[in-house]
């Protein structure tokens, strides 16, 4: 029987068929093992980056609770004068700011995904915006020397909402505080162009190595580099900057020269229309000639 198949299918040969569906199988296992490799990476990404999140969160929970709690029961078991116990006080308030800042970024980055499409959109100056926002917070990032200068370009409108934008630029300037060496300035930029408004905030702290500039905006993701090693965080606040932004119909990016040479964050965000459009503003001119 071997001496048989082996004559006729020298003699008829193979034909292409069996070539073309050996090939296309061949086609699909390579493919189903590729999807099947993605999705394990990013599910072995993922876990990483929840692990390091907990290990954060643990972190930064067991920091300043401890703290409170030293300080509370050393009022209990100590007479103390009123000086000392006012110095209790202050630090116990502001371990409780720390806890409620870390609970505010963890509701925030769950309330991204239900916020969108129900922002209350409002067009304002963006200058009077950041005027307001440095006026009521000016003073948290302004600690240990550091100051921030604001370089108010050209203004533009543009179409926000308050609160959620509010979160944006206060991400922003406590990163850059955060980062930044005592007695150091923070720029705070606003400039425009025909279409769209750029808001830059410059610091001159640690910087971001090359490679991490794309990774900063990730859930949970925390530079390994020195950036990171003697700062608090969770890996929440820029995700959270990234998704507002973009809600907006904007971008952010980050920018640095590298390690030691501070980092730069802008945000591009479109002009009100009727704002730029040269032939919106020639007929809002020619009604207003028309009306006189």
């Amino acid at each position: 029987m071997a001496e048989r198949l082996r004559t006729q299918v020298e003699s008829d040969g193979l034909g292409w068929l069996p070539l073309v569906e050996g090939g296309i199988l061949l086609t699909l296992i390579l493919a189903g093992a590729t999807v099947i490799f993605i999705y394990w990476n990013k599910q072995h990404r993922l876990i990483h980056m929840q692990r390091a999140f907990v290990a954060n969160v643990t972190h930064e929970l067991k920091s300043p609770v401890a703290s409170i709690q030293l300080a509370l029961e050393t009022m209990a078991l100590r007479d103390l004068s009123d000086e000392k116990r006012r110095e209790f006080v202050a630090m116990m308030l502001d371990d409780t700011d720390r806890l409620t800042t870390l609970i505010d970024r963890i509701l925030g980055a769950a309330r991204i995904d239900k916020m969108r499409g129900k922002y209350r959109v409002e067009t304002v100056s963006m200058r009077h915006f950041l005027e307001e926002v440095l006026a009521e917070d000016r003073h948290l990032y302004e600690k240990e020397g550091r100051t921030i200068v604001f370089e108010k370009g050209r203004d533009a409108h543009v179409a926000i909402d308050r609160s959620a934008m509010r979160v944006v630029f206060a991400n922003l300037l406590e990163n850059a505080a955060r980062y930044s060496p005592r007695d150091s300035k923070i720029r705070l930029r606003l400039t425009r162009d025909l279409r769209s408004c750029r808001i830059e905030v410059i610091d001159s702290g640690v910087g971001i190595p090359g490679k991490d500039l794309k990774q900063v905006f990730k859930m949970f993701w925390r530079g390994s580099e020195g950036r990171t090693s003697h700062v608090r965080g969770t890996g929440l606040g820029l995700y959270i900057v990234r998704n507002v932004v973009k809600d907006h119909r904007g971008k952010i990016w980050a920018s640095s020269q590298g390690p030691g040479r501070g980092s730069t964050f802008s945000v591009r965000l479109p002009r009100v229309r009727k704002y730029w459009n040269p032939a919106a503003r020639r007929n809002k001119s020619h009604q207003a000639e028309s009306r006189s």
